[in-house]
């Protein structure tokens, strides 16, 4: 029996056609009853479809997840469309570069359409990941797992080659607590000549002094960027090695 799934795919068809005519009439007319019209559609009619599934579509399919199917499926599929808007945009680029000049300004008309909705898709899912996912890591995993995730995250897939590119290690949103014991891990998982890039808060100079005393003479401290918000410090392995930073150094306040 399919009548929920018609059901809904036909309401989202609507939906998605409704939307998309209200847009049409908002870029083309650019009257301010168009806004208006367009306003009206979201609060009457999308967001109690939206509230709805809260409610009712969501309860009943969670247990199914749990027992069926895979909860990060609907992750995946932002970047099944993630991946299909990048396609769009190099093969437009393509495209434009072997046309004449003038009609350069109509190409990049529509990458920047593109580019805004990718925008879109983009923000929503890294909100997803922020909120759901990266607080369950927080809680549920150790700072050794945190490490070894990160640098996994890294590793090129089987048949791609082991190329090592450098980890960016955002402790902001941790306690302070856990911040150190994270970074000596993803720091001790570093070969000679690699280095991390720590963001921070704050200006870590307490970890300088702690990294010059319990592994003095195998690390290198470079300030990317000092405050007054954001502090980015690239910290290396010593050793040789494509991409070591110059010295061991701990400039500025």
């Amino acid at each position: 029996m399919e009548v929920v799934d018609e059901a809904f795919r036909a309401h989202h068809r609507e939906l998605l056609a409704r939307m998309d005519e209200h847009l049409r009439r908002l870029e083309t007319d650019g009257q301010l009853e168009c806004l208006a019209q367009l306003v009206t559609f979201l609060e009457r009619d999308l967001l109690p479809h939206a509230r709805g599934e809260e409610r009712h579509l969501y309860p009943a399919v969670e247990p199914l997840v749990q027992r069926f199917g895979r909860a990060t499926a609907t992750m995946a599929v932002d970047h099944e469309f993630i991946e299909a808007y990048v396609a769009r945009l190099a093969q437009l680029a393509r495209r434009a570069a072997g046309q004449p000049q003038q009609e350069h300004p109509t190409a990049v008309k529509e990458a920047a359409g593109l580019a805004r909705e990718l925008a879109a898709i983009l923000r929503l899912h890294t909100e997803k990941e922020e909120r759901v996912y990266l607080p369950l890591i927080q809680q549920h995993l150790t700072p050794g797992q945190q490490a070894d995730l990160m640098a996994a995250m890294h590793e090129a897939p089987e048949g791609e080659g082991r190329s090592w590119s450098p980890t960016v290690l955002d402790v902001r949103p941790l306690p302070p607590a856990r911040r150190h014991p994270l970074i000596f891990q993803a720091f001790d998982a570093l070969g000679p000549g690699q280095w991390l890039e720590l963001v921070n808060d704050h200006d870590p100079r307490p970890l300088y002094y702690q990294f010059a005393a319990e592994r003095a003479g195998t690390f290198t401290w470079e300030y990317l960027e000092q405050g007054p918000h954001v502090w980015r410090v690239r910290i290396g392995r010593a050793g040789q090695g494509a991409g070591q930073p110059e010295a061991t150094t701990a400039h500025g306040q």
